[in-house]
């Protein structure tokens, strides 16, 4: 679950060249360039055009996934530096103008771009082919691609318009040599005709696509070497499970695939006899993913059923989802684990609850996934494992890579829509550590400091986040130890936050910012020359009290009494 060493050094060199802060003039190998590009791409799509400025340092480069990008015609252009094996493309519509079917001005020319975007060694040597976008195709472009590709041995086509009887049957006609094909998404499709052709077939994978004739399942146990099926469904916009069943269908046409070992049938609809009958009629199969079907509570001793049903198949269910970029599907399981930590914990084991802990710390380390990322904190502040005696007993060391994890995620959602949505659940966690406190515990130094610093830059978000930050920090003035105490006089992060915040406040909340300088003044009172003169000179403090003295002056008397001890002390 936690990064290796390559792994963290290739992020902080990405996070350099991404804000070009370190030089990149140094030619990088197959494995270092494939990966830092890859990254380069996850942090920002737009990034793409790093690929033209860096050329030469990534000429090494083998893979390349396009998927969120959106590629001009010089990008297509430049690819032909570079000697690839495998290439995904993001949607292409926008290139019609410049790669246009003459026959059809809503169709593009992908042999024409795949000529100019290959150069003959990659043309040669590429395994791997996928297109995700909704653009649509000249006609005939199949056999075309296959002669210009002919080492082709995984084709990924998303997402397409295939209505013609025969225009599936032509595809798999010209890419015989396919050990994996995704079609997912794919509109229409009337039948699986002709994919007996594709006689090596080793992985199938068609999510979210209904089959309109029942009958077009049957060649499929004409695929003697298929060992991974995927028929998985999906969650559609209304939030209804689209259940295909397919299961139903191939026990009625009696379809077999002797050699099948891993079957997706998640979101689909399937009774658990009917799953028990064909795990029964396919004796090599190891393992099924079950997920959103009436099948996620059941228990099958033979195979390895991803579901629900226990801790270990919760987590392995999570894990598939992420690795295959299942949203729809990590979204289910991360309300699932919410769930079991809020209202059911005491039947796990402390084993069990530490994979759940490693697993939401994953998904907010390594998540690409915005959704997820909120999820994982909302499952820290909501669930009610989280205010138990047992967290803070056994998993204390833990908690303050959790806490800094947390806020560390919330500022990789800034600008999503997530941002403001996550602030009161990151400060609900906060509050609840430090309302441990009160039963006489005491927060690890680098922890309290953490949260007193963090809940200023949470609470300044927005007016109705003022009195729970608020009421965080009194809390742990409160609580905290003398030593802790003593440590905060000096501290000038605390306190220049502290400042910021009760200059956001003194308008909109005055209870809050009476509070927060009655903390303010506890500290100054002790404060050395030092941190004072910091805080004139870099916290602009004296201005911002005599801001405030114009506008207190209708505050109560305390208050005012305060400020003016401040005032005194900064002077």
């Amino acid at each position: 679950m936690f990064p290796t060493l390559f792994q963290l050094a290739t992020k902080s060199a990405v996070q350099g060249i991404h804000n070009e802060k370190i030089p990149f003039d140094f030619k990088l190998d197959t494995e270092s360039s494939t990966t830092v590009f890859r990254e380069l791409l996850e942090m920002d799509p737009k990034n793409i055009d790093k690929l033209k400025t860096y050329k030469n340092q990534l000429s090494t480069l083998k893979k390349l996934d396009l998927r969120k990008c959106k590629i001009d015609e010089d990008g297509v252009l430049n690819l032909k530096n570079f000697n690839l094996n495998s290439l995904e493309f993001g949607d292409l519509n926008h290139l019609k103008t410049e790669f246009p079917d003459p026959m059809n001005i809503l169709r593009i020319e992908i042999v024409s771009l795949l000529k100019r975007a290959a150069n003959p060694n990659t043309q040669r040597m590429m395994v791997h082919l996928g297109f995700s976008g909704r653009e649509q195709f000249i006609s005939g472009w199949e056999e075309k691609v296959s002669k210009l590709l002919p080492s082709l041995q995984s084709f990924k086509i998303i997402s397409k318009v295939i209505s013609e009887r025969c225009q599936f049957s032509k595809f798999c006609n010209s890419f015989p040599n396919l050990l994996v094909l995704d079609i997912s998404h794919t509109k229409f499709l009337p039948t699986l005709k002709g994919i007996k052709n594709l006689e090596n077939l080793q992985k199938l994978v068609m999510h979210n696509v209904p089959i309109e004739d029942i009958d077009g399942y049957k060649e499929l146990s004409e695929l003697n070497n298929l060992k991974v099926l995927d028929f998985s469904g999906e969650v559609n916009p209304n939030n209804v499970i689209g259940l295909i069943p397919v299961i139903e269908i191939l026990l009625t046409n009696e379809i077999r695939m002797e050699n099948l070992e891993f079957l997706d049938c998640s979101m689909t609809s399937v009774e658990e006899h009917q799953l028990r009958e064909f795990v029964e009629q396919h004796p090599k199969l190891k393992t099924v993913v079950a997920v959103c079907t009436k099948c996620e509570h059941s228990y099958i001793p033979i195979i390895n059923l991803l579901n629900f049903l226990s801790a270990d198949s919760t987590l392995n269910s999570l894990e598939y989802a992420l690795t295959n970029d299942r949203d729809d599907l990590s979204k289910k399981c991360m309300t699932i684990i919410i769930r079991k930590l809020d209202a059911l914990y005491e039947n796990f084991h402390d084993s069990e609850i530490n994979g759940f802990l490693n697993a939401l710390c994953n998904v907010l380390r390594e998540s690409k996934n915005e959704m997820n990322k909120f999820l994982a904190i909302l499952c820290f502040g909501k669930s009610n494992f989280f205010e138990t005696e047992r967290f803070y007993t056994s998993f204390s060391m833990e908690i303050p890579g959790i806490v800094e994890l947390i806020f560390k995620s919330w500022e990789s959602l800034k600008g999503s829509k997530f941002e403001i949505p996550t602030v009161p659940w990151a400060l609900s966690i906060f509050n609840r550590i430090v309302r441990f406190l009160r039963i006489g515990r005491i927060l690890q130094d680098r922890l309290l400091n953490f949260i007193m610093e963090k809940t200023v830059a949470l609470a300044s978000v927005l007016p109705q986040h003022y009195y729970m930050g608020t009421s965080i920090l009194s809390e742990a003035n409160r609580f905290m130890s003398l030593d802790q105490y003593t440590s905060m006089f000096n501290n000038t992060e605390v306190i220049k936050g502290l400042f910021e915040l009760a200059h956001l406040s003194i308008k909109t909340d005055p209870i809050s910012y009476q509070l927060i300088m009655e903390i303010v003044v506890s500290y100054l009172n002790q404060a050395s020359e030092n941190t004072l003169k910091y805080l004139v000179s870099n916290c602009q403090a004296v201005e911002k009290c005599f801001e405030q003295v114009m506008i207190i002056s209708r505050f109560p008397r305390s208050v005012q009494k305060n400020l003016s001890q401040i005032v005194s002390r900064l002077m």
